[in-house]
């Protein structure tokens, strides 16, 4: 969490000051520090609005079999040459709202478990890969589009979109590149099941 609370700042700043400094479309200076703050807390809201309504779709939606939830091999390739593996644990997890956490497996030989994981996964995914979407409307922020010229929905607008864009979709690559673990830890876990029942079944 520090880390995004770090980036989220530097990166508020970074737009925040060149444009205050240049000024384009003539607005004063203090107009821009306050429309890259509004920026900021109206993608913040966005996202908390997205994952609202995502985590109350259909559970029989979030069938971690679906295409969507489906990671190829290239797809891991990528999730592996951009380093997935190396920063998973620096990227927030906020399982907490959901009372399920997915930053570590606690109950790993617990189908049970798993699947809830699989299921909280399945909606992590859906919520992080829609949400950098919908961030986009904050661009409806720059009042001076319906009435005139305006930069702001191209200086500050795009600028933030874009990295709470960057910043979402990341736990949505994570949770992509956990899945087919996921799946093999139940297909595992199903057959010592099995193997079990027979044994017993044997005595």
């Amino acid at each position: 969490m520090t880390l995004y609370i770090i980036i989220i700042l530097v990166s508020t700043v970074i737009i925040a000051v060149p444009n205050a400094i240049f000024r384009p479309g003539g607005e004063p200076w203090y107009m821009y520090l306050i429309m890259t703050v509004a920026a900021v807390a109206a993608s913040l809201l966005i996202d908390g609005i997205v994952a609202f309504v995502g985590r109350r779709l259909p559970k029989k939606w979030m069938n971690p079999n679906k295409k969507i939830f489906h990671t190829s091999d290239r797809e891991m390739k990528f999730y592996e040459k951009i380093g997935v593996r190396k920063w998973k644990d620096k990227v927030p997890e906020l399982g907490g709202f959901t009372s399920f956490h997915k930053n570590k497996l606690s109950d790993p030989w617990n189908n049970e478990y798993v699947e809830r994981y699989m299921l909280e996964a399945c909606y992590g995914v859906i919520i992080h890969l829609f949400s950098p979407f919908f961030g986009f409307l904050i661009v409806l922020l720059d009042y001076k589009m319906y009435t005139g010229w305006s930069w702001m929905w191209l200086t500050i607008m795009i600028p933030v979109a874009i990295v709470n864009a960057v910043l979402i979709v990341m736990p949505a690559f994570i949770l992509k590149y956990n899945l087919p673990k996921l799946k093999m830890l139940w297909d595992i876990n199903m057959k010592n099941k099995k193997k079990r029942e027979e044994q017993e079944f044997i005595f």
